[in-house]
């Protein structure tokens, strides 16, 4: 009895292409050779090509996943190797000068109970006082202390708002400098998360010169260190802020399995000597920063795709 043989393939039905060589769970592989492949392409010549599954979701360039939610490593995502500057600097400074600001102004809303009857009852002082005069004169002397009074009583952030704002801003501006590097090969990132705490990384530079956790300071007046090897800025001490960045930069050694160089670039002020290396971690004025990351290549184009891929993986934008 002879068994009968299967249909030869239709040669127009791009579907039956091949043979199985594979088939279960519901997936069918099949074999095409070289003729089969080139038609199969012909034949879809111009279809666009559709990603699947979540492993997929960071090649989304507009930040979103396939399935439409949003990208929790946000502007982080990229296709293929990194490479040039990603994250917003400065924008954890920002939120939080924002935060104080309005809560503040909400205070000082408030206040305007008793601040606007004060600006009145000293025009009116002055009027009282000013009565010999002429009426023109007595009204420019009320409109004088209204205005000086209301300058006075006027709405301003606190010393304390005001150092966030100054902050983003030295951020930002070491962002600027730090653009120019891409075409040299280096990868930035700008205001991480530190893993396991809620302080933020300003910025996360890797690249040919090495990996480098790079501190932002906005100052005026002076940095310098003491014989016994504090360092100050003016009359403060900035021994906790040194601690900090070498603790940010020991966290991003851990995740990347590399060398991390803690580093602190000064905006405004100036460093003695033209730059300091205090407590393991190197000082430098923001004029100073290309020369403070070297010039000999310690790590191959291959190594810094690596590390800023793990990079982009692991460590994610503060919030």
């Amino acid at each position: 009895m002879h068994q009968p043989q299967p249909p030869d393939p239709d040669p127009d039905d791009l579907e039956q292409l091949g043979q199985p060589i594979y088939q279960g769970d519901g997936l069918q592989v099949r074999g095409l050779t070289e003729e089969d492949l080139a038609r199969f392409l012909a034949a879809h010549a111009g279809q666009p090509a559709r990603l699947l599954g979540s492993g997929w979701d960071h090649l989304n360039l507009t930040g979103a996943s396939p399935s439409g939610s949003p990208d929790p490593a946000g502007s982080l995502a990229a296709a293929g190797p990194p490479r040039g500057s990603y994250g917003e600097p400065g924008a954890s400074a920002q939120a939080v000068y924002r935060r104080l600001r309005a809560a503040e102004l909400a205070d000082w809303s408030r206040s305007l109970v008793w601040r606007l009857p004060l600006i009145g009852g000293a025009g009116i002082g002055a009027a009282v006082l000013t009565g010999p005069l002429p009426g023109v004169a007595r009204l420019m002397a009320s409109l004088l202390v209204v205005g000086v009074v209301g300058w006075r009583l006027r709405f301003r952030a606190s010393a304390e708002a005001s150092a966030w704002r100054t902050g983003a801003r030295g951020e930002r501006r070491t962002a600027r400098r730090l653009r120019r590097l891409v075409r040299r090969g280096y990868v930035a990132f700008h205001d991480l998360a530190m893993p396991g705490s809620r302080a933020n990384i300003d910025h996360l530079l890797i690249g040919p010169s090495g990996v480098f956790v790079i501190d932002s300071k906005q100052y005026s007046g002076r940095i310098q260190q003491t014989p016994d090897g504090h360092v100050w800025h003016n009359y403060y001490s900035l021994d906790e802020q040194l601690a900090t960045v070498r603790a940010e930069a020991a966290s991003v050694e851990a995740i990347l399995g590399a060398p991390v160089i803690p580093l602190v670039c000064v905006h405004g002020a100036s460093v003695q000597w033209g730059g300091l290396a205090a407590q393991g971690v190197a000082i430098v004025p923001a004029g100073q920063l290309g020369a403070a990351l070297g010039a000999d290549a310690v790590l191959s184009a291959e190594q810094v795709a690596v590390l800023a891929g793990t990079a982009q993986a692991r460590l994610h934008p503060a919030r």
